[in-house]
């Protein structure tokens, strides 16, 4: 791990000495090392190893949700227990040098089936996070934007979301699961809930009561908690051709 610290180190302080301030680059301009990290954390999870994930994170890891490496590995096996055949696929959107290492925001999308008393569900998941590397290990971790979609049947609904990513504290918001297509004769049931983010609460399926809806979807308007912090937006609609199943974290941070 020497010779790695040591080059991308370097080459990360010549460029903050040259250019003042660290800027985002894009990915086509990031070193071998940054790529092959996104390559082997891909590769890492994909094996669906809690060891061999947590070889990749340091001992002082932290995350903005509150996970450490102990809660981390628990949540990741769960996870794979409900979807074994999961698979992950990363994309590098932009990165930062820094001193013995660099920032990297990482698109990771995730696909996998699981089934409940004879019913298959499809996942697609997709997570903007941002990775802050040193010497080769995550130091710190955040997520930037989550998106989750649980489908089950032959024709669940097909939805359009409207929610901001990031709002202020105490700020108000919308939150609108719309069905694409036309309802005809089609009842549909539905609710939304919102629950704080809770690293062991991962993926559950919420409990909530279903309610007929009148119109073409859910039109919410909620208000953020007081305090900075993320919170999980979560909409089900179910018709007689199938279930769906929405999930979008907002993020409340102060301007």
């Amino acid at each position: 791990m020497g010779w790695y610290a040591k080059w991308l180190g370097g080459w990360a302080l010549s460029f903050c000495l040259w250019s003042g301030v660290a800027q985002a680059l894009p990915p086509e301009t990031a070193p071998e090392p940054v790529k092959t990290f996104v390559q082997r954390l891909e590769e890492t999870l994909n094996q669906r190893s809690a060891d061999a994930v947590l070889q990749l994170y340091s001992p002082n890891f932290t995350h903005a949700d509150g996970l450490n490496r102990d809660v981390l590995a628990q949540s990741l096996t769960r996870l794979w227990q409900r979807f074994p055949n999961l698979t992950y696929r990363a994309e590098l959107l932009d990165w930062q040098p820094r001193e013995q290492g660099f920032v990297a925001d990482v698109q990771m999308t995730l696909r996998g089936t699981e089934t409940q008393k004879n019913r298959q569900f499809d996942l697609t998941s997709v997570l903007k996070t941002r990775q802050t590397v040193v010497q080769g290990q995550i130091q710190r971790q955040e997520i930037l934007s989550e998106q989750t979609q649980l489908t089950s049947g032959k024709e669940p609904p097909q939805v359009t979301v409207t929610l901001p990513e990031v709002v202020a504290p105490s700020q108000t918001y919308e939150f609108d699961v719309i069905v694409q297509e036309p309802l005809q004769d089609d009842q549909i049931l539905g609710t939304a809930v919102a629950t704080p983010v809770q690293p062991e609460q991962l993926l559950e399926n919420p409990r909530l009561k279903l309610e007929v809806l009148s119109s073409g979807g859910l039109f919410k308007m909620g208000q953020a908690p007081a305090t900075p912090g993320s919170q999980w937006l979560s909409a089900v609609l179910v018709r007689q051709g199938g279930i769906t199943i929405i999930t979008r974290r907002l993020r409340v941070a102060t301007p």
